[in-house]
């Protein structure tokens, strides 16, 4: 664990370092039980972007989904392959976003008509049967909603927020951040902190394009804010021929032997990442 105060030198580092990548800074004030972790996407969603062409509502409710996986990736081993997956149904639409403790993630957005709007979480730890979490949708706003998943599902005090800014529809700035209380933490503290979030405003935050360190810094101000975490992000799928083999054999025989003789070979698409795999009957045979 990184343990560091932020100072001015630390956060001349990071901006060097990190100038042109995304990434997750992990902070908490030195003498109480709070942890704050803000996110930079700016390259992770312009990949979104290029690879689903969101417009509107869509774009936005992406762009969210992807930032608030990984903020969640907080539930998760750092540097691990355990996963966490967030997933929201507005009764029309499904936006689905799972990311790993490594702080790889990927996305994908489909029409799917449901009777009923929910957040589910799922934590993949690698011990078996994985965690699921499913709550009401209580806002259009996501961020309500994930307030209400920690609230509701983890008994955590928490804070998340979003700010997205596009220019000529590039994602220009995109940054998240969640506060939790880790319990313990006094009441005056926590409240001050949780004042500063909701005072954020996003033309303040995009207009001086601030960096999860100048954020953290501002929260915890008065608070002798620490670094104590850092996690480079990207978007990365790890589709392959192999895994797109396997759903090949995952369709049932009678199909298959369908498919060929209309088609001549068995297509898939990975709807993460929009590649395309092509199988002869006789690849499927080798």
């Amino acid at each position: 664990m990184i343990i560091k105060e932020l100072n001015s030198q630390v956060k001349e580092d990071l901006k060097r370092y990190f100038e042109e990548r995304d990434y997750i800074v992990v902070s908490v004030p030195k003498d109480e039980p709070i942890r704050l972790y803000v996110v930079k996407a700016n390259r992770t969603l312009e990949t979104v972007v290029r690879l689903f062409n969101p417009e509107g509502e869509d774009r936005e409710r992406l762009g969210k989904v992807v930032m608030g996986a990984l903020l969640l990736t907080s539930l998760v081993k750092h540097a691990t392959e355990q996963k966490i997956s967030l997933e929201i149904k507005t009764g029309e639409k499904r936006y689905y976003a799972e990311a790993d403790g490594k702080g790889r993630v990927r996305c994908f957005m489909e029409y799917a008509l449901s009777e009923t709007k929910t957040l589910t979480v799922v934590r993949e730890l690698g011990l078996g049967k994985p965690y699921t979490s499913i709550v009401p949708l209580v806002s259009e706003d996501i961020s309500e909603s994930i307030n209400f998943y920690f609230y509701q599902s983890e008994q955590t005090p928490s804070v998340v927020g979003f700010v997205l800014k596009e220019t000529n529809g590039k994602p220009e700035y995109a940054v998240g951040y969640l506060l939790q209380s880790m319990g313990g933490a006094k009441e005056e503290v926590w409240k001050k902190l949780r004042e500063r979030t909701l005072q954020i405003g996003n033309d303040s935050l995009a207009v001086k394009k601030a960096r999860p360190e100048e954020i953290a810094e501002d929260i915890l101000k008065g608070f002798k804010p620490m670094l104590v975490g850092l996690k480079e992000v990207e978007y990365y799928c790890p589709c392959n021929e192999d895994i797109a083999r396997l759903g090949a054999f995952s369709i049932p025989e009678e199909e298959r032997k369908e498919i060929f003789e209309t088609e001549g070979m068995i297509e898939l698409t990975c709807k993460f990442c929009g590649r395309v795999y092509r199988f002869s009957e006789e690849d499927l045979k080798n």
